[in-house]
């Protein structure tokens, strides 16, 4: 997790730099490659952070959505806009981090066999849980420049969720001590596609994804979908 923060910081620190290298055309990023004559299309890095607002989850458990993240980092993305025209096609690779958490302070991810269920537990302050997955996605996006700083990007991700764990930690006063029990081989649904959407001012935008498919398979976890907002450079 911390090496994902430095990350995050690293890539939004060379994305202020990068902004003065990019082409006006909204693509912001770290430019990788610069365009020619002969070419129509580079290659961008790509940033993104935000957080995950739980839908359609169990009764009776709530997650916060300020304690739940949506982190991406596009490694390579090819970003094509055909000479003379508005429109950018582009298709990336990159990896994916997620994590989803309970609220309340007297509910807890819990695996009994093959299942991940949300159990009741004695209210302990500190206590969180939560679900984290990791991917390797691919964004496939349509690029609309509107006029001046201004363009809308709409398309899907393909996530390859490689893996996923259970995380709970919690204190106990009576001798200062933070338990943190992980859990892992949870059996989070192995790929999944999800609908995102952007507004771009210049190098950096707002975006919108939303995964309509259940976070585990079927049968193996609690079912609830999700959508992040959040920024991207």
């Amino acid at each position: 997790m911390k090496k994902f923060f430095v990350l995050a910081f690293l890539a939004a620190t060379m994305t202020a730099y990068a902004g003065e290298l990019n082409d006006d055309d909204n693509s912001g990023g770290i430019e990788l490659s610069k365009k020619n004559k002969e070419k129509d299309g580079d290659w961008h890095m790509h940033f993104a952070a935000g957080v995950n607002v739980v839908t359609g989850g169990p009764k009776g458990a709530d997650f916060a959505p300020f304690r739940s993240w949506d982190l991406n980092w596009t490694i390579a993305q090819y970003e094509y806009t055909p000479k003379g025209a508005s429109q950018t096609y582009s298709v990336g690779v990159g990896l994916g981090w997620r994590n989803y958490t309970l609220s309340d302070r007297d509910k807890a991810f819990g695996k009994v066999g093959d299942v991940t269920s949300i159990y009741a537990v004695d209210k302990v302050d500190g206590r969180t849980s939560r679900v984290h997955t990791m991917n390797v996605n691919i964004p496939v996006l349509f690029r609309q420049k509107i006029g001046g700083d201004f363009a809308v990007s709409v398309g899907a991700q393909i996530n390859i969720n490689a893996y996923g764990r259970l995380v709970n930690k919690w204190d106990v006063d009576l001798d200062d001590d933070e338990y943190d029990v992980k859990t892992k081989k949870i059996g989070q649904r192995p790929l999944t596609v999800d609908v995102l959407g952007m507004v771009h001012f210049k190098d950096w935008a707002l975006y919108c994804k939303y995964s309509p498919m259940d976070v585990f398979k079927k049968d193996r976890g609690p079912e609830f979908k999700s959508i992040a907002f959040g920024l991207y450079f």
